[in-house]
């Protein structure tokens, strides 16, 4: 089952970093959209969005427990692209939030009627949460599946990186689940490692608003001359916009024949070379004089902990159609230059700048 203009698609996490990306090109390709938000972010999403008669916004408090009754009424698919930011919830929380809210998503949507979903996985999912094989030199496809159980993230002595891993491991395996006990559904996921890029919503206050731009920020949010931060988490990148169209994509898949590997439909979408610290940082000072003073130093910059894995995108490419991905020159100009208008913004607005 194809979905194509001018379809109704309800994307949830519509407000977010990924989400707005997913709305805009929806409208630009000739989609209908209702997007799905909370809080304050609500009133931006309206507002940014104001000018085109096929958007409307609606309110879900909880993604893991809200009632989408409403939100899923003539709607023909979905694209679910809410998820907790690292960090920002309790491993229990955190874990509620990615599988249920995934769960509760699905399950309401069947109930309506609706038969076709897309849902933002996480290239995370390939690897077991100590991500110990970014660093092992291996080539990963839509084959390898990371492993985690609800008791070791919540009991375990883990960093947030860790939980955010696990929960998005078990978030998946609870969509493919779900989609092999209902043969009438179809389901596609897509998997980005980290994403960059422009912000089109004012993502909140404080680093830990960033999501993965965090990831870059951290380069310049210091004083000049400290050391560089070990890379301790993978390289991978994708840049968000590259991301959203490839659930634009997955849209327009057919369902897979009966009897067929429904889980074909997992897509790896990932930029061929990967955001390196040290050379981002050489970029930066480069193309970004300004940022000279805040950026950390070169001088013994800690090795990486290992050869760098990639990733093989074959079947986004042969499925999907991506053939080109955006570049690193061109993500990195790009979010350097919106993190530089959100961090005038924050120390405008503190009252101790």
């Amino acid at each position: 089952m194809s979905i194509s203009p001018p379809a109704l698609v309800l994307v949830t996490g519509a407000s977010g970093f990924l989400g707005t990306h997913i709305v805009t090109q929806l409208l630009d390709g000739g989609y209908r959209v209702r997007g799905a938000a909370r809080g304050a972010k609500l009133d931006l999403l309206r507002e940014y969005f104001k000018a085109n008669p096929n958007f409307e916004a609606v309110k879900i408090d909880d993604i893991a427990t809200g009632d989408f009754s409403a939100a899923l009424k003539g709607v023909n698919a979905v694209i679910h692209a809410a998820s907790p930011l690292i960090g920002k919830a309790a491993p229990a929380e955190q874990i509620q939030s990615a599988v249920e809210g995934t769960l509760n998503v699905l399950r309401q949507a069947v109930a309506a009627g609706i038969y076709k979903a897309v849902v933002t996985s996480s290239w995370a999912t390939l690897l077991d949460p100590d991500h110990k094989d970014a660093f092992a030199g291996i080539t990963l496809t839509e084959n390898n599946y990371g492993k985690a159980t609800r008791e070791d993230i919540i009991n375990g002595n883990h960093n947030p990186f860790y939980t955010y891993m696990g929960s998005k491991i078990l978030a998946e395996e609870a969509a493919w689940k779900f989609a092999e006990e209902h043969p009438e559904f179809d389901l596609a996921t897509i998997h980005p490692p980290f994403l960059y890029g422009k912000f089109l919503l004012p993502p909140g206050d404080g680093p830990s608003s960033l999501g993965s731009n965090a990831i870059l920020y951290q380069l310049i949010a210091g004083k000049g001359g400290r050391p560089l931060p070990p890379q301790d988490s993978p390289a991978e990148y994708c840049h968000v916009a590259d991301a959203a169209r490839a659930h634009i994509l997955a849209l327009r898949l057919p369902k897979v024949p009966a009897g067929g590997d429904i889980r074909n439909k997992r897509f790896i979408v990932a930029a061929p070379e990967p955001a390196i610290y040290t050379e981002v940082v050489k970029y930066v000072a480069e193309k970004f004089p300004e940022l000279r003073d805040r950026l950390p130093t070169l001088e013994n910059a800690p090795p990486l902990p290992g050869p760098l894995s990639k990733s093989d995108t074959t079947r986004a490419r042969e499925v999907l159609g991506i053939k080109q991905y955006i570049g690193l020159e061109e993500t990195l100009d790009e979010t350097f230059k919106s993190l530089l208008e959100v961090d005038k913004a924050w120390k405008f607005e503190s009252p101790n700048s």
